[in-house]
């Protein structure tokens, strides 16, 4: 497979990944505080990254760039607590849709930052995915409450933490990125955990174990989708998370989904399908190119 394959691939599965964890989220947040969901969240996902801590010692933690560590998880924990309490309170297919403005300002921030290319089929993409995010939600009729609000500042962070984990995947190890943030937010977790504290059940303490690993998967998988493309080209993937979170939210919580619903999802859909085939043959066109010139002997 080309990296641009590669990168589309691991995008997808993250995107799968974070949509059956959400549903995890929404099903733990009937009986247990958000409070307690970040924190098993972050012990169980620390736990997970056991054998790296094992074979790296401290040298997985080698870093030239703690600053931006510290500033990823800093959006970590912001966009983890933001989200976990949005879910809990609000529609499962509302939460997912309102947090791809996050794609929007990544991308915007991916121009301005990372000083990456501007193609206009990117653009384009994004732009479409993002109206059919708004024909869903409606905006001008969407009621701003404590849920939705809480998951307009996820989004912000969540922008944020894509911008970081880009420029960091230039250098990191897809674990050490992931395992500098858990230093950071499980012990403020924790503190935070305490005044909500009550001893788990077993089925309870099961599902933030399946929460813990699997959100660390995602990450991995959204780093290495960085590495191997372009933000810019791999995000709008991102929204096959909506696609399932709206089947989940009607299959299992009985959500209520209207026409607006499916329209959206259309676009979406339409938007991550041309994006992908448009990045198929452009890198096609770029290797036949390369090889072209390979083979030219200078006169």
């Amino acid at each position: 497979m080309s990296d641009a394959a590669k990168g589309s691939a691991y995008m997808v599965l993250s995107g799968v990944i974070f949509a059956c964890m959400w549903v995890i989220i929404r099903q733990a947040s009937e009986t247990m505080d958000p409070a307690l969901i970040v924190f098993y969240r972050n012990l169980f996902g620390f736990m997970a990254l056991t054998p790296f801590y094992y074979s790296h010692g401290f040298s997985g933690f080698v870093t030239d760039r703690f600053r931006l560590h510290v500033l990823r998880g800093t959006g970590m924990l912001i966009g983890t607590y933001s989200i976990f309490y949005a879910i809990s309170v609000t529609p499962l297919a509302t939460v997912v849709a309102i947090t791809y403005a996050a794609p929007v300002f990544g991308a915007v921030g991916a121009i301005w930052i990372l000083k990456e290319t501007v193609h206009l089929r990117r653009v384009m993409s994004i732009i479409v995915g993002f109206v059919g995010v708004l024909i869903v939600i409606r905006p001008f009729n969407l009621e701003l409450t404590m849920g939705v609000d809480a998951a307009l500042l996820g989004a912000m962070a969540m922008a944020m933490s894509l911008i970081v984990v880009k420029m960091l995947s230039r250098t990191e190890k897809p674990q050490t990125i992931v395992a500098y943030a858990y230093v950071f937010v499980l012990p403020i977790s924790f503190v935070v955990a305490l005044f909500y504290w009550r001893t788990p059940t077993w089925e309870e303490l099961g599902l933030m174990a399946v929460l813990g690993v699997g959100v660390n998967y995602g990450q991995i998988f959204l780093v290495r989708a960085f590495q191997k493309s372009d933000v810019m080209a791999v995000l709008p993937l991102d929204f096959i998370r909506f696609l399932l979170a709206s089947f989940f939210g009607i299959w299992l919580f009985s959500e209520p989904v209207d026409i607006w619903v499916w329209v959206g999802a259309i676009l979406i859909l339409t938007s991550t399908v041309y994006t992908a085939h448009r990045e198929a043959q452009a890198h096609k066109k770029a290797h036949k190119k390369h090889k072209l010139q390979a083979t030219v002997t200078p006169s």
